[in-house]
């Protein structure tokens, strides 16, 4: 009895031990994506890795992004706290992460993971929101 015993409280520590990564096998990710009839991105999953939380997706090219209000093949996009999607622009959020996405020269559908954060540990349980824009002219 107490070998049984010993033994279902080994698995159950090992068991915790995998959690946080099944945990975050779903995305928990809002994809706010006004340029999806040109730009299509799809979530993979979320990911923790070292101090980061990436979303891993796949994203295809259906057409140019200058049929979508674009002036260029650079797309951007902007990672924050879901809950504060309504109030950025006015002030009244911030983003976690910003970056730009070169289309030039991809074409078709490939895996991209977007950076939602550089420190893994302020949205660990936060639910996220992905915004996707055209790059402003440079």
């Amino acid at each position: 009895m107490k070998k049984y015993a010993v033994e279902v409280l080994f698995m159950s520590a090992c068991a915790g031990m995998f959690l946080p990564v099944f945990a975050w096998g779903g995305t928990d990710v809002n994809i706010d994506n006004p340029l999806a009839e040109c730009v299509d991105i799809h979530p993979v999953h979320r990911q923790e890795m070292d101090n980061l939380t990436i979303l891993k997706t796949t994203v295809t090219l259906k057409k140019s992004t200058g049929e979508c209000g674009c002036f260029s093949a650079l797309i951007s996009y902007t990672s924050l706290l879901a809950q504060d999607v309504e109030g950025y622009g006015r002030g009244s959020a911030y983003s976690l992460q910003e970056g730009n996405i070169s289309l030039a020269k991809m074409q078709g559908r490939y895996p991209f993971s977007f950076v939602l954060s550089v420190d893994n540990q302020s949205v660990r349980d936060q639910k996220l929101a992905l915004m996707i824009r055209c790059t402003p002219p440079l």
